[in-house]
């Protein structure tokens, strides 16, 4: 009988370990996923401050010919500025998070149609990876298709 007993115990304490651990996960898998809402809305606001600051590097009619308005280090600048903006975007894809893109997928398509012509350049392709890039042109047909 205390064998018995002794086993109900254990297997019991096992479950309810099991249980703590599995419902940890699952709260610090949320919490991590709810947290990072708020990393990336601090950092696109970052971004968005800077394009407030020097608004024409988020002109679309200055920026889809960026050659000809910008020269030396405004060129530069606004290449950078482009750089950080889709790295900022394809972050959000690498995440892999469905939710996450559900809501910044117009945010992505904004960024992307704004400094389009410099992520085309062959140069600044190569800085990303085709299945990013397959979604941008996906997206952007999306989006062309539903207005």
């Amino acid at each position: 009988m205390f064998d018995v007993l002794n086993f109900i115990v254990g297997s019991t304490s096992t479950l309810l370990s099991a249980i703590a651990i599995y419902l940890y996960i699952v709260l610090w898998k949320k919490d991590k996923t709810d947290g990072s809402y708020d990393v990336f809305d601090s950092f696109y606001k970052d971004i968005l401050v800077l394009g407030i600051d020097n608004p024409e590097l988020r002109n679309q009619e200055i920026t889809k010919d960026y050659k000809a308005h910008f020269e030396g280090n405004d060129r530069v600048k606004y290449e950078s500025y482009a750089f950080l903006t889709i790295n900022f975007c394809e972050t959000l894809f690498d995440r892999g998070n469905a939710k996450l893109m559900d809501t910044w997928q117009d945010v992505v398509f904004v960024e992307y149609s704004i400094h389009k012509t410099w992520f085309h350049e062959p140069e600044n392709q190569l800085k990303y990876k085709k299945e990013f890039i397959d979604f941008l042109n996906n997206l952007t047909s999306e989006k062309t298709s539903r207005y």
